[in-house]
């Protein structure tokens, strides 16, 4: 059976793109073409949001809709949307700053393989 949205984890998502943006819920709304109350409903995870306004959200942040549906994706799939979400991780940050979190994540890597042995 195919794996249904994460309403909850894509309200979160919405929500943390839309702040790390300095977007208000009021231009969000605007900007995506829908009401201030269904962007509190989808963030609240009180509703399901249609394709056709989920792509209009994806299009006011400017990010890929598969930033917002990655915990409900599967397989490649997933693997694919989170190298992406890794990448908007970076896309704002100086080199000094990227070179921090690589060393970081390859410190966290190499880790997390030991804890495997």
């Amino acid at each position: 059976m195919e794996k249904a949205i994460n309403i909850r984890n894509l309200g979160v998502n919405v929500k943390r793109y839309r702040e790390e943006r300095g977007m208000t819920v009021g231009k969000l709304a605007e900007i995506a073409g829908v009401s201030i109350s269904h962007i509190n409903n989808i963030e609240s995870a009180s509703t399901h949001a249609s394709a056709e306004v989920l792509v209009r959200i994806s299009n006011a942040l400017g990010i890929p809709i598969d930033l917002l549906l990655c915990d409900s994706l599967t397989g490649e799939a997933n693997r694919m949307a989170r190298i992406m979400e890794y990448y908007s991780l970076l896309a704002d940050c100086n080199e000094a700053e990227a070179r921090i979190i690589m060393a970081t994540l390859q410190t966290l890597k190499q880790e997390l393989k030991k804890s495997k042995k």
